[in-house]
């Protein structure tokens, strides 16, 4: 069927029934949506915090090499960096 012919086509209206049916399947659709919208929220926060601390511990362990005496200061830095980002993490599941 050429597009023109399709364009011209009435649009099919859903009776009443089939309105509410509609609905109460898009209601019914919203805690899946949410639900994944977490997940993926926390999937991208667990990568982000994943990808940072390996940088950060990264960078520690070359401070390490030209400044040893810092040894204890780099690691608490480092530390309170991955306590926040668990923090954050877990906050998301709270919510």
């Amino acid at each position: 069927m050429p597009t023109s012919e399709l364009a011209r086509m009435p649009k099919l209206a859903l009776s009443g029934g089939g309105r509410r049916l509609d609905a109460t399947l898009r209601r019914d659709q919203v805690p899946g949506q949410r639900a994944a919208a977490a997940i993926e929220s926390a999937a991208l926060a667990t990568h982000v915090a994943l990808s940072h601390t390996a940088m950060l511990s990264g960078a520690e362990g070359r401070a390490l090499q030209y400044a040893p005496l810092g040894d204890a200061r780099y690691k608490a830095i480092v530390d309170t960096f991955a306590g926040v980002c668990c923090e954050k993490i877990a906050a998301l599941g709270r919510q």
